[in-house]
């Protein structure tokens, strides 16, 4: 018993001279090594301590995670080092912040054929424009239903402050097709499109965002169809929770977003959205992931402005884009095994569950669930993290889809 008084008084003891010694270390100079094209204040905003502060162990994995998180390095140390800085420092510790940049400028090429569409394109990417780790994209599709072309813009922390924003312009003429979930088309029409939205907020806190959206929506349909031309001016705020870090080649963490707007018609019906997508990211095993996702949206929208399920997570046992629907809940589980890893990319095996309810304004609402299967190629050296292409079934359809992923939003 005396023994055991002995142990529970040493542990707080020791625990305590530990910290005390740690925060004895000060800072003396920040030391950043490996930046080519990008700016050092896009790291320095992170670092959080300046010279002549204390400085502790979990202060330099603080900044790890954080530079992790911006994903345009594909390596990153950060260490307390004394002023050779190669040995461990005891008092004046110089930070020593090592990373390698990773291909951040590149052409996507897009080649998409299903049923009677055939997509063809390519877009210019930039994810570290002007080395301000900003992002840019430019690019267009044309198809034999018609063609789109989208402009993008994104500053995660203007001026390097903790104020971020993001602008993006969609405009086109496509033939669209009304479809039920078992493919079959019971209304089509054309029209032109002018979507322009962007929303500027404040990271108030390393894991919140809160934002104001701002934007303009029209769709112009041809007169010889029965839906009607839409255009709205939409405003509202968007909550923004993220922990999600990368790891290995997936990511790890919990994200969370809910938007919520109105819209003044200019012309036809007005527009209101109650909108979500959350998911969780974990390793289970050595190279395999879990991932569950949920989204759910409440609206009122004009029918030619109306969100397309089909070929994205959740909603992959529809046909890609065809099932147009104002209200709806999908999740959808997924689980993948790392099975070869080079130098320059990891192949992934993915295995899936969709499952979803949604309704039309109007109409009765409708289920779909089933289970896929697919393939990533997650790139280590580029920015674009992912490649994949995966295959669903519909239960209660009974029909067989494929979808074509290419970007950041595979996992």
């Amino acid at each position: 018993m005396c023994a055991l008084r002995r142990c529970l008084v040493a542990v707080p003891l020791v625990c305590t001279l530990a910290a005390a010694g740690e925060a004895d270390k000060k800072l003396s100079r920040v030391v950043i090594r490996g930046l080519k094209s990008t700016q050092e204040g896009v790291v320095m905003q992170y670092v959080g301590v300046e010279p002549g502060n204390n400085v502790t162990e979990s202060d330099t994995e603080e900044i790890r995670i954080a530079l992790d998180r911006l994903r345009i390095f594909s390596h990153v140390s950060v260490s307390l080092k004394s002023e050779d800085l190669v040995s461990s420092c005891t008092a004046d510790c110089t930070l020593l912040i090592e990373v390698r940049e990773k291909w951040s400028l590149y052409p996507i090429p897009v080649y998409v054929k299903y049923r009677d569409t055939e997509i063809g394109g390519a877009f210019l990417v930039e994810s570290n424009f002007l080395g301000r780790n900003q992002g840019f994209a430019a690019g267009g599709l044309i198809s034999n239903r018609g063609w789109q072309g989208l402009i993008g813009f994104t500053d995660p922390h203007i001026g390097f402050t903790k104020f971020a924003t993001t602008f993006r312009y969609l405009t086109g003429k496509i033939f669209l097709e009304d479809a039920e979930p078992d493919g079959r088309i019971y209304r089509s029409y054309t029209l032109a499109r002018h979507d322009i939205q962007s929303v500027t907020g404040y990271q108030w806190r390393p894991v919140f965002f809160t934002g104001l959206i701002a934007g303009y929506r029209s769709a112009v349909v041809d007169a010889r169809h029965d839906v009607e031309s839409a255009s709205v001016m939409n405003f509202g705020v968007r909550f923004r929770y993220a922990t999600v870090a990368p790891r290995e080649f997936f990511q790890t963490g919990v994200e969370s977003t809910l938007d919520l707007e109105r819209g003044v018609p200019l012309a036809g019906e007005p527009l209101s959205v109650i909108s979500s997508a959350s998911a969780w990211h974990a390793k289970t095993f050595t190279r395999q992931f879990v991932s569950l996702l949920f989204s759910f949206q409440y609206s009122r929208y004009p029918q030619a402005l109306e969100q397309r399920l089909g070929g994205w997570q959740g909603t992959r046992t529809l046909p890609a884009l065809l099932v147009p629907a104002d209200q709806f809940a999908v999740a959808a589980l997924n689980y993948q095994y790392g099975f070869l890893q080079t130098s320059w990319a990891t192949f992934a095996a993915l295995a899936f569950i969709d499952a979803g309810t949604a309704r039309r304004e109007g109409q009765n609402a409708i289920t779909f669930w089933g289970p896929g299967a697919g393939i990533r190629m997650y790139l280590s050296e580029i920015t674009v993290p992912a490649l994949g292409v995966d295959v669903a079934r519909d239960m209660l359809t009974e029909q067989v889809q494929l979808s074509f992923f290419i970007g950041y939003n595979l996992q």
